[in-house]
């Protein structure tokens, strides 16, 4: 699994395959670990996956100071330039959601496909009590209790194999956890959402998801024409790990529909 060269950073990303290139963009409090259970299932897909930590985040190396949805965008994609992948699907979980999102926005002919499961809030309405300063601060301190936090966003993964994804996901910055709240609530791209009604895009999310309201969700599924929108039974707010079976059956059957 290599390293790259990408601006100020030593970017570490997992690689398998060939063929079409798709992006897997990590959620928050998270690294490119929760994508394991997907590489697994497409390891006979005719495609190239690349799983890159964001970041802050994981095993990627470099500042955390200027961490915005925008600098994580336009991170990703100039891993896509120094790789020459050329024209991509793009996949995100929650956070990565909303850094597809704005990698489509600023590069628009460079997007194969939307894939985002569990987008969170593109209008910068992001409730003051998840961001709290008190609570993020409070997070980094104690890891016991983020480790409770970070349950939670998983809550019907089998506790076989969480210990490994709980350790990969605490592999983050200080600066990147609290700079968090402020990049949520200031990504408002609602108004914008337009711009990508000629990328066929899949919208889904587990229908337990407690982090996520639907009604959160429906601005991205009403905001870009032709969303097509379906919901994920026995699961919360990472299907990529609680289900991932039905989650790769989905997503297989979007990306190879893309003409």
């Amino acid at each position: 699994m290599p390293f790259q060269t990408v601006k100020d950073l030593k970017m570490y990303y997992r690689e398998q395959g060939s063929g079409d290139p798709i992006l897997f963009i990590h959620g928050n409090v998270s690294s490119g670990a929760w994508w394991d259970y997907t590489f697994a299932r497409m390891q006979s897909s005719p495609y190239h996956l690349i799983a890159p930590d964001l970041r802050g985040r994981g095993d990627t190396e470099g500042k955390s100071d200027d961490w915005t949805i925008a600098t994580l965008a336009d991170d990703v994609h100039t891993l896509a330039q120094v790789l020459q992948l050329g024209k991509v699907h793009l996949v995100g979980h929650s956070l990565g959601a909303l850094v597809c999102i704005q990698y489509a926005l600023d590069h628009h002919h460079e997007v194969r496909s939307l894939t985002l499961l569990a987008p969170g809030w593109v209008a910068g309405d992001m409730p003051a009590e998840l961001g709290d300063p008190a609570r993020i601060q409070m997070l980094v301190a104690n890891k016991a209790m983020l480790k409770m936090a970070l349950r939670a966003v998983a809550m019907k993964h089998p506790q076989k194999g969480w210990d490994y994804l709980e350790t990969e996901s605490l592999k983050q910055t200080d600066a990147a956890s609290l700079r968090t709240p402020q990049a949520l609530y200031a990504f408002n791209v609602a108004a914008r959402l337009g711009e990508l009604g000629t990328i066929p895009t899949l919208i889904t999310r587990g229908v337990g998801d407690m982090v996520v309201p639907e009604a959160i969700v429906m601005h991205s599924v009403k905001g870009i024409p032709g969303a097509h929108y379906v919901q994920i039974a026995d699961a919360t707010h990472s299907p990529n790990v609680e289900t991932p079976d039905e989650w790769v059956r989905l997503l297989r059957q979007h990306v190879e529909g893309v003409k």
